[in-house]
């Protein structure tokens, strides 16, 4: 006969147990607290330790295996290598390149590019900026304009031309900024300074006054004399300035000349050269014979009485031709005193009175 068993007691709620499970541990650690303080320190320490060896020795625990590359352009070498560390990525350098709008030690591009996928763990390859490219600016001096712009701008440089006043001839190169052997960054920009010519001026009047006198105005107002020409016909006093050329008002450049014309004789007139009107080849001809002459016939014997009218026309002759010798002398001698006076005049010092004027 089977025994009978004894009755389960009725079962106690979980949550009745953990109360009270719960309440024991609280009575037990009052009752020893050091036991407490290093029981709270130990679980502390061991989340702690836990954590720390994880992401130590597993940096990708809890994190996918694909990531999107950060776009790096435009950063520094220390930037773009931490970008790469937070998305779990390697680096690597490239070469250096030259560019002008990238500043030197700035990443430039990379591979591979941004947004594309990769996995965690790849490395990715930047290349960084040189800055622009520099080239020296080579010397021109002694170049003609067109020749210098010409190899400026095979060396790959950009050329602006500055044109200033100046004495020397217009086109003529004076400067060049930067100057020559400078390193310039490219595509760099060469100002050359060409001369755009002497200054032009008003050109003064000087008609009506004496050659000294226009040749000072001249002077003064920074012109020179120019050709000196004479009219004879003039009406006005002699060796005063009649013309010139530019005339007055006109704009002339500075240094240039003026040319005038006075009123008299040249002074100087040029010499007449003597022409030749025998014909080239007349001196290798012989000369012509020239035929002689015929005799001519004996006159007859002069009868007496026309030997004396001959005698008498004569002796009146005589005194005609005496008196037409004397009226002849005296004409000429007023001529040539008219001339000395004519030359007196024409080169006569000119008076005070006419160097003011």
């Amino acid at each position: 006969m089977r025994a009978h068993a004894r009755p389960k007691p009725p079962g106690v709620p979980i949550g009745t147990r953990l109360r009270d499970a719960r309440r024991r541990a609280n009575a037990y650690l009052d009752r020893h607290p050091r036991q407490k303080y290093l029981l709270v320190f130990g679980v502390g320490g061991f989340l702690v330790g836990y954590l720390f060896i994880t992401l130590l020795f597993f940096p990708g625990f809890g994190r996918s295996a694909i990531v999107n590359v950060p776009d790096l352009r435009g950063m520094t070498l220390t930037g773009a290598r931490n970008a790469l560390d937070e998305a779990g990525l390697e680096m690597s350098r490239g070469p250096s390149l030259n560019n002008p709008r990238m500043r030197a030690g700035h990443v430039l591009t990379q591979v591979p590019l941004a947004g594309q996928e990769a996995a965690r763990g790849t490395p990715v390859r930047v290349f960084l900026s040189d800055g622009p490219d520099r080239r020296k600016v080579p010397g021109i001096a002694g170049m003609e304009k067109d020749d210098a712009i010409a190899l400026l701008q095979r060396m790959g440089f950009q050329v602006r031309l500055r044109a200033v006043q100046s004495m020397r001839d217009e086109g003529t190169l004076l400067a060049m900024a930067p100057r020559a052997g400078t390193a310039v960054p490219m595509p760099g920009i060469v100002v050359l300074t060409l001369s755009a010519g002497p200054p032009k001026i008003i050109t003064p009047m000087v008609t009506g006054g004496t050659r000294e006198n226009a040749a000072s105005i001249l002077e003064a107002a920074g012109l020179r004399l120019g050709r000196v020409s004479y009219d004879p016909a003039s009406s006005a006093p002699l060796g005063d300035v009649v013309a010139q050329s530019p005339v007055a008002g006109d704009s002339v450049r500075m240094g240039g000349a003026v040319r005038i014309t006075i009123s008299g004789h040249d002074p100087t007139p040029p010499p007449v050269v003597p022409v030749d009107s025998a014909a080239p080849d007349s001196a290798d001809a012989p000369p012509e014979e020239e035929p002689a002459p015929a005799p001519a016939p004996a006159p007859p014997p002069p009868s007496p009485d026309a030997a004396g009218q001959a005698m008498a026309r004569a002796e009146s002759g005589n005194g005609m031709s005496s008196r037409r010798a004397a009226e002849t002398q005296r004409k000429t001698s007023n001529a040539l005193r008219g001339s000395a006076s004519l030359r007196e005049m024409m080169f006569a010092e000119p008076d005070a009175a006419v160097i003011l004027r």
